[in-house]
């Protein structure tokens, strides 16, 4: 790339940043003007109101149950469609229509699904994992295509020229390539899946989250604090985890 081409193209990423930071109103001033109102709100939330504790753990321990569950059916809904999303393992028209339709869905936050969910089956944690269920599916079905794409066909064909079933294909030449990544894809959704459950409950679909909109709505905010902070350990400890697990995985 000539030297002139990376100055226009840096012209053209500051002209379209300084044109949506105009477009949304990005205003120095009102933030500062703010600051006041945001120290009120920290100062009303302190200390933490330790008698909650309890209602608190257990709206973190239904987030994890609704991420744990949500997580392990998408992930299995999502193994089959990758290799229907794939080039190299699915004809033209299914690859192009499956990706058509994984990108649509995937288009949908999870909190929306919800919604639709909590109309369709009800109040409680159920329609927020099919919620987290349904996202879940998409995004791992598309990470769980590009990594088939990207595989070594070197171990497939050496399997293949010493006369191998399929299925001694799929165990011998595809399966300890794959399943690493895939491993590594699941649990990093699942990371992201405990933070995405835990504002279901705004929306009627059980969790964390109903605890922190009820007590923010009755103006406790000891309350919410405390619930809040149980959030933030709680995904700290999940990240660490599965960190580690990742790491041993990759």
């Amino acid at each position: 790339m000539s030297r002139t081409a990376r100055w226009l193209g840096g012209v053209a990423l500051a002209a379209a940043f300084l044109w949506s930071a105009w477009a949304t109103e990005v205003s120095l001033g009102r933030v500062i003007e703010g600051v006041p109102f945001m120290l009120d709100f920290i100062r009303r939330m302190l200390p933490p109101d330790p008698s909650v504790l309890g209602q608190a753990l257990k709206g973190a321990l239904q987030t994890l149950q609704i991420s744990v569950v949500g997580t392990a059916v998408g992930a299995l809904l999502a193994l089959p469609v990758s290799f229907a999303a794939a080039r190299n393992t699915s004809r033209r028209w299914i690859f192009y229509w499956t990706r058509g339709a994984l990108n649509s869905f995937r288009a949908v936050d999870t909190l929306v699904y919800a919604l639709f969910f909590v109309a369709a089956v009800g109040l409680g944690p159920f329609p927020g994992v099919l919620a987290v269920v349904v996202y879940t599916a998409t995004v791992l079905a598309k990470l769980y295509s590009e990594a088939i794409e990207a595989m070594d066909p070197g171990p497939v064909e050496a399997v293949e020229a010493v006369g191998a079933t399929r299925l001694q294909v799929l165990r011998w030449g595809v399966v300890p390539q794959l399943l690493p990544q895939f491993l590594s894809f699941t649990l990093y959704r699942f990371e992201t899946n405990i933070r995405a459950a835990a504002v279901l409950g705004f929306v009627g679909a059980g969790g964390i989250g109903f605890y922190i909109q009820t007590y923010l709505r009755l103006l406790n905010y000891p309350a919410a604090s405390t619930v809040l902070l149980v959030l933030v350990g709680m995904v700290m400890l999940v990240d660490f985890a599965s960190s580690r697990l990742r790491a041993r995985l990759v």
